[in-house]
């Protein structure tokens, strides 16, 4: 019976961390191997009590506290088929630029797991590498579209807080809102209208190759490649003619 309940406790935990574009490790021994792509994105911040806001020496809510780092950067994860974004603090990311330094960031895929229950405020996150990147991954690294990290911090006016790994406590991290971070509605709509023309496994394949299970929440960065990935597919499904029309 124990496992029958850990076996659904896993599965519901897997869906709900699904279909987002950050990475959570939410309880001690959650871990995620996935390869870091990109340049990061480093700010300092403050931690409101809800969310983390971008440090303003300006802001007078801001003089009195003391800020501190987050880093961003591209976690492509194949075990989902998609790119996500992994944030974390000063101790954190002075642990992956020890990796950059020893084995080089381009070469491995990386096994992240954390050190500490849900609201414990000494979690701590092991990273470690798990397995070489070979011909075939490299090949699909390179065609995977990143994050435009720096337009998603512009973008944090309205924020969501998430765990995610590497925050060096357990402090809620600030996320850009889905509206911010998610296609414009007007082109979702056209997307959407353009995969009404497919098949439904075609649907699925494009869910899964941009990691979402809506077609309105793939990131506004993303744009250009969803277009791309949609138009090859129509073309695939919809052959213009080569023959002439005699009657024409």
């Amino acid at each position: 019976m124990d496992q029958a309940w850990n076996h659904a406790k896993q599965m519901a935990e897997k869906h709900a961390n699904a279909g987002g574009i950050f990475v959570r490790l939410s309880d001690s021994g959650d871990k995620i191997v996935g390869a870091f792509l990109g340049e990061p994105c480093a700010r300092e911040v403050i931690w409101t009590g809800q969310r983390y806001e971008t440090f303003d020496e300006n802001n007078p809510a801001h003089q009195s506290k003391r800020p501190s780092l987050r880093v961003m950067l591209n976690f492509f994860v194949p075990a989902d088929g998609a790119m996500k974004i992994i944030e974390g603090g000063s101790a954190w990311f002075k642990d992956v630029l020890k990796l950059r330094d020893k084995y080089g960031l381009d070469n491995w895929l990386f096994e992240i797991e954390r050190q500490g229950a849900a609201g414990d405020p000494k979690t701590t996150y092991t990273i470690l590498p798990e397995t070489k990147v070979d011909d075939a991954m490299r090949a699909h690294l390179d065609a995977a579209p990143l994050h435009d990290l720096n337009a998603l911090v512009e973008r944090d006016g309205d924020q969501e807080t998430q765990g995610t790994a590497g925050a060096g406590t357990d402090a809620q991290t600030a996320r850009p809102s889905a509206a911010a971070a998610c296609l414009a509605p007007h082109v979702a709509d056209a997307l959407v209208s353009q995969l009404r023309a497919l098949p439904r496994s075609e649907v699925d394949a494009f869910l899964k190759e941009f990691g979402v299970p809506r077609v309105r929440e793939v990131a506004a960065s993303q744009e250009a490649a969803a277009r791309a990935f949609i138009e090859t597919r129509l073309a695939a499904h919809n052959p213009a003619s080569t023959d002439l029309d005699p009657f024409a």
